[in-house]
């Protein structure tokens, strides 16, 4: 009995103690977790199928403008019957105009040919009557698509007719190769590889186009296209927008925003800003949006930032995902062109 009442006591001290250990504060961080009112994921890639497959429909059918007149472009200019008004090899200057005998100068750049020997006509027609101008083009300016990241010879190709994006990646000489573990392998990343048109980024997917031969994603390219495939093995991320050095740089492992900002070399103008990270490449992203403002008062938590984000960083704030890349993407590619003028540049030198 004796037992049985020390055994009841020692029971009723454990509980005791146990309820006692439940009221201690336990010791938390200072910083809480990121909560959706500093932290929210902004925007995705559109999931629509059907409007993505009706938007490529769109893009193959490509009626190529008629060629205009572009800077830089040479014309001999003949007036008939007028052998001393002859001017060889005018040029097309940045300003838009063309230097001209008698006439000086007249305004051509945009203009079709057609267009050009009528406005000229109009100028001679001061001094002659009914002038009979012919143009005769001697060097004119070619449309190109620029290919950057892991192809074996990135760089601007020449458009040539009905050019699709396979024909870019053949004239760049294919995807790139590298080594590991001995053995050969394909280093470009598809899946985040993506085409920029007019500052918008087209639905195009190169998995499914170079992997499993889905040719409605085989669209014409046109004039000023740029198109990026990055590597499978290099591990970096970029920062751009209001901060001292925007660039790319190597990852580590738990970098945040901050120390991102911090690389880059703080922040251009004013105390704060808003942060946008672009997860999962430009063809499939997810955009987590950031108050630097709440980190440092220490509400949230400093974000942790994964191989390839892409941080901007903006005093601004975006409605729209396509708004923000508009802002992305020229920063954006001005760092890539860039780091692969200087990966040639160091490669001549170390030959």
């Amino acid at each position: 009995m004796l037992k049985l009442n020390i055994n009841f006591f020692i029971l009723i001290l454990l509980i005791i103690f146990i309820a006692g250990c439940s009221s201690i504060p336990i010791l938390q961080e200072s910083r809480v977790e990121a909560q959706p009112q500093y932290l929210e994921e902004v925007k995705t890639a559109p999931e629509d199928d059907t409007k993505i497959i009706e938007e490529l429909q769109d893009l193959q059918k490509v009626e190529y403008d008629e060629y205009r007149i572009g800077r830089g472009n040479t014309f001999d200019v003949k007036v008939v019957g007028e052998p001393e008004l002859f001017t060889e090899n005018a040029i097309v200057k940045n300003d838009g105009y063309i230097s001209l005998q008698m006439i000086g100068e007249v305004y051509v750049a945009g203009m079709t040919l057609p267009e050009a020997v009528s406005e000229i006509e109009k100028y001679y027609a001061k001094y002659l009557r009914d002038p009979k101008v012919s143009i005769i083009p001697r060097e004119l300016k070619s449309a190109n698509v620029t290919i950057m990241g892991k192809v074996k010879q990135p760089g601007n190709y020449e458009i040539t007719s009905n050019m699709r994006v396979l024909d870019v990646i053949a004239e760049a000489n294919g995807l790139s190769t590298g080594y590991v573990n001995g053995d050969t392998i394909e280093i470009s990343d598809l899946t985040g590889a993506y085409l920029v048109r007019d500052n918008r980024i087209l639905p195009v997917d190169f998995y499914e186009l170079v992997r499993k031969g889905n040719m409605i994603h085989n669209i014409p390219v046109l004039d000023g296209d740029f198109i990026y495939i990055p590597s499978l093995i290099n591990q970096e991320v970029y920062i751009l927008g209001n901060v001292k050095s925007p660039s790319k740089y190597p990852y580590k492992e738990n970098m945040t925003v901050m120390q991102m900002i911090a690389h880059a070399g703080g922040i251009d103008t004013g105390s704060y800003a808003n942060v946008y990270i672009i997860r999962g490449g430009l063809n499939h992203p997810r955009v987590f949006e950031v108050s630097t403002k709440a980190i440092l008062k220490g509400n949230v938590q400093d974000f942790p930032i994964k191989q390839n984000d892409i941080v901007y960083v903006s005093r601004d704030f975006f409605s729209s995902f396509n708004e923000l890349v508009g802002k992305v993407l020229p920063g954006l590619q001005a760092i890539q062109s860039g780091w692969m003028i200087k990966g040639f540049i160091e490669d001549e030198i170390n030959k």
